[in-house]
């Protein structure tokens, strides 16, 4: 299998799935080779291009947002790979598979936890760039807030990079300025401006520092193992189909939306109405859907 990423493998998404695909590698189910930092800028195609005629990998998979046009054109000029992003639009037969990094319902709860714990009434949204799924994530976790908290108040900033830690620095302390307490980190970088100022990170992913750690309130992660096994069986048995690829990152079938919660901090009632909202997106009584539209930068109550 083969990793193409956009950005750093040390960004969220990305490094999700990197890190799934070496786990795989290391369990002795593929061999894997990557590259990353290859941008938005129109390389995407050349690298796609190079791995069609260079490499032997028989799948290839990446996040693919942002560059959804070079991936299709690739894949209709590279019927004998099986191409795998998280993407907008849907699959296309016979070998391009898109599967979701749907973290909108954990987005969600992490609203609500947010929503719950803030003090000044104010939380905030930090991301990188303003992306369809990055605009989900942030218009569910403003809904969670808004649910957990009527009076809540989200700042909403994109810096526009994956790649400059500083930018997401930088929009961090504007809005622990403007009483932002807790903020939804979307991006890297967030945790690094805290310091030791009285502020608390959702942290998205898991990816910037391990779970039961300050000033991590909670964590939201996005298990994609399942979509890279069923990849694997795919090849295996010659049979490929998109038909549940979309359904493996799904809260009501992985059942882990938040790995922790900072038990400490929370009490015992929102625990409990996390609990609760979790169980009805499970059992399909709530059903959830937000704009993948760029938030407004400020949400007032």
């Amino acid at each position: 299998m083969f990793g193409v990423f956009a950005s750093p493998r040390e960004e969220q998404f990305s490094g999700v799935i990197d890190a799934a695909l070496r786990s795989a590698a290391d369990d002795g189910k593929i061999e894997y080779s990557f590259i990353d930092r290859i941008g938005y800028d129109g390389e995407f195609d050349q690298v796609l291009q190079h791995i069609c005629q260079k490499e032997d990998a028989a799948i290839v998979v990446g996040d693919g947002f942002g560059n959804e046009e070079a991936i299709r054109r690739s894949v209709a000029n590279c019927p004998n790979k099986i191409f795998a992003f998280s993407q907008d639009g849907s699959s296309i037969d016979p070998n391009l598979l898109v599967f979701e990094n749907r973290v909108i319902e954990t987005a969600y709860l992490a609203g609500v936890v947010a929503g719950g714990s803030t003090k000044t009434n104010i939380v905030g949204v930090v991301g990188a760039r303003p992306l369809s799924n990055a605009n989900q994530m942030a218009n569910a976790f403003i809904a969670g807030a808004k649910f957990a908290n009527p009076n809540v108040k989200v700042n909403v900033s994109f810096n526009g990079s994956y790649f400059d830690k500083s930018l997401a620095e930088d929009a961090t302390l504007v809005q622990i300025e403007s009483g932002v307490d807790v903020i939804y980190a979307l991006c890297l970088g967030i945790i690094d401006a805290i310091g030791d100022k009285q502020v608390k990170v959702i942290e998205n992913l898991g990816m910037e520092i391990d779970d039961n750690s300050d000033p991590v309130l909670a964590s939201v992660v996005w298990d994609i193992a399942p979509t890279i096994d069923y990849l694997i069986n795919q090849v295996a048995n010659g049979v490929f189909s998109s038909s549940k690829i979309k359904s493996f990152s799904l809260p009501a079938d992985s059942g882990r939306p938040l790995t922790w919660l900072d038990t400490k901090i929370i009490s015992p009632a929102l625990a409990q109405m996390v609990a609760d909202q979790l169980h009805a997106i499970q059992i399909g009584v709530l059903k959830l859907d937000f704009s993948d539209q760029e938030p407004p930068k400020v949400t007032l109550p």
